[in-house]
């Protein structure tokens, strides 16, 4: 249980590293760190698999009370862990997509996306921390930072459609800013 920890804890900050990364192609596309980007998708998946097949068969072993709720909490983190890896592939699939049509953000749309996705660092990084450390005390930090990021969402939301209704942005654009940061929300859950 202990060796599937310290693996999970490996593909946390795989996860991590890869939406980190992803952020950063938005507003500084790098082919190269896309491509690192799926290399390291592969490696979570593969972790997701491998440790969720042994787990389950770890579960069917006689365990203590205490064993058996620390397999089923590390299941439950490998598929929050997982999805986050998919949420970055999304994010660099998006700022491919910002690349390849020389999509250009307001300088509000931009700079609302930098505060988003700087909420979402903070928020898994919390998460991973608390995750590796076993702190609850680090882990009560993550809930309100979701809830905040939930709000972002909800205002950057409204603000597109304002601008959307005064010409100054493209329906194109919109519906990348919108994936943008409906990926970001779905990352702040996972980490709740």
């Amino acid at each position: 249980i202990e060796q599937s920890r310290k693996t999970l804890s490996n593909m946390a900050e795989l996860a991590k590293d890869n939406i980190f990364a992803a952020i950063g192609l938005i507003e500084d596309f790098d082919p190269k760190i896309a491509e690192e980007i799926r290399k390291n998708e592969n490696t979570i998946d593969h972790y997701e698999d491998s440790l969720g097949t042994y787990l389950v068969q770890l579960s069917a072993k006689e365990l203590s009370p205490a064993e058996t709720n620390e397999v089923s909490k590390l299941l439950h983190s490998i598929s929050d862990f997982e999805r986050i890896g998919d949420h970055a592939l999304n994010i660099c699939k998006l700022a491919e997509e910002i690349q390849e049509k020389s999509l250009v953000f307001s300088t509000k749309a931009q700079k609302e996306l930098r505060v988003i996705s700087n909420a979402v660092r903070e928020v898994l990084s919390l998460a991973v921390e608390a995750f590796e450390k076993d702190d609850a005390t680090i882990a009560a930090h993550v809930e309100p930072l979701e809830q905040v990021v939930d709000l972002l969402k909800d205002e950057l939301r409204m603000r597109h459609i304002n601008r959307l209704q005064n010409g100054r942005c493209t329906l194109e654009l919109g519906f990348v800013f919108n994936d943008l940061v409906a990926n970001f929300e779905r990352i702040a859950d996972h980490c709740s």
